[in-house]
């Protein structure tokens, strides 16, 4: 590669609200440095995407595995990829990186990576579909010359497990952007706003949880629990910012609050460019989430200075430390998230000694700048360029 070009890089992913939520932070300091292309496939975050001024191609694509539709995915791609004659594919979440990196290796890219956000498969998960993700897993990892894993965890699994060669993983970390998390980044009075917007009274607690609308991101087990705790602490509302992505699996009913006798306490959210004002809205942040990579909500909940209850699951513990930054629960246990959270309500003193705890830690130690630069670190040693 000529010294005097960028290198031409492909940023392929399936969903476009995850470029727009997860990736666009890193993009914006990359393109100084590099010449980046997304591809993803179609949605109403790709304009999103766009106006931010980045390249953005679209394939027909779905989060779930469907292999016709998946060979016809892969042929795009293949076709974008030779076309564009790219330096480096770099491709993240498991689907995104299934057929990048397929397709990448039929196009000839020479230099690929793989962001892994989190391992798919769960202990309790039906056999064949864990083989199933082992194997998915095992192909991707093997045609990336380099895999990037957020949590020390997931990446130790990968390799014990013979997921990833040790030679390619690498360790980056994860991060926020600890200039747009931040009360002192917001409007004075967007608590107050954001509250009277939902009809949320100042003598009232709001929960917020935030995360896809999917059964293993915890939300059967808030609704159980504020079903629980619905008497006893009357002035509780409850927050949902939960999306649904297009050709997601495990999609919850819209009726699922209702079911739980709490459609009155509950307001859910669809998909919102921007969570930070929730954040400030909120009074804690409950997170009962099954598996996670390094979950961000955590993260950016923490910069904001919000409580923080979560599922003792090792994502989450690689971001809060129980009794100190956080109160952990066992995950898919309602009754243990129920007790959680009147341990948080009863003692609002000990919650803000944790937020304020948990401020400091994430300012040390995810400030997505510097994942950033590991990242470039990543492509500059594939292209043998200076960093």
């Amino acid at each position: 590669m000529s010294e005097s070009r960028r290198p031409r890089v492909a940023h392929v992913t399936v969903a476009p609200e995850f470029v727009d939520r997860i990736m666009v932070h890193d993009l914006r300091r990359l393109r100084d440095r590099e010449d980046v292309t997304v591809i993803c496939a179609p949605g109403p975050a790709v304009d999103l995407v766009r106006a931010q001024g980045f390249r953005v191609l679209t394939i027909p694509a779905h989060r779930k595995l469907s292999p016709a539709q998946d060979l016809v995915s892969v042929w795009r791609l293949w076709r974008l990829l030779r076309a564009g004659r790219y330096d480096i594919v770099h491709s993240y979440a498991p689907k995104g990186g299934l057929l990048a990196q397929i397709a990448g290796a039929l196009a000839g890219v020479r230099r690929r990576v793989h962001s892994c956000r989190g391992l798919l498969y769960t202990p309790d998960m039906a056999a064949w579909k864990r083989r199933l993700f082992r194997a998915t897993d095992r192909l991707t990892n093997g045609l990336a010359d380099r895999t990037i894993y957020i949590s020390r965890a997931d990446m130790a699994h990968s390799v014990d497990d013979g997921l990833c060669d040790a030679r390619s993983a690498r360790f980056t970390g994860s991060g926020v952007d600890l200039s747009h998390f931040s009360r002192d980044a917001l409007a004075p009075d967007t608590r107050e706003t954001v509250r009277r917007r939902f009809g949320v009274g100042a003598d009232e607690v709001l929960v917020l949880t935030v995360g896809r609308f999917v059964g293993d991101k915890g939300y059967r087990e808030v609704a159980a629990a504020a079903a629980a705790l619905r008497d006893e602490w009357p002035n509780v509302r409850y927050l949902w910012a939960a999306p649904e992505l297009a050709g997601e699996e495990g999609v919850l009913p819209a009726t699922l609050a209702a079911d739980h006798g709490v459609a009155d306490r509950v307001t859910r959210l669809d998909y919102m460019a921007d969570v930070a004002e929730l954040y400030a809205a909120a009074d804690l942040l409950v997170h009962p989430s099954y598996r996670e990579g390094v979950p961000r909500a955590l993260m950016e909940a923490a910069a904001m200075g919000l409580p923080i209850l979560a599922s003792d699951i090792p994502g989450c513990r690689e971001v809060v430390r129980h009794g100190e930054t956080a109160l952990l629960f066992p995950p898919r246990d309602a009754a243990a998230l129920g007790d959680a959270l009147r341990a948080a309500l009863r003692d609002p003193q000990a919650a803000r000694a944790r937020a304020d705890a948990a401020l400091r830690d994430v300012r040390a130690r995810f400030d997505q700048d510097a994942l950033t630069e590991r990242v470039w670190a990543i492509h500059a040693e594939l292209l043998g360029v200076d960093r």
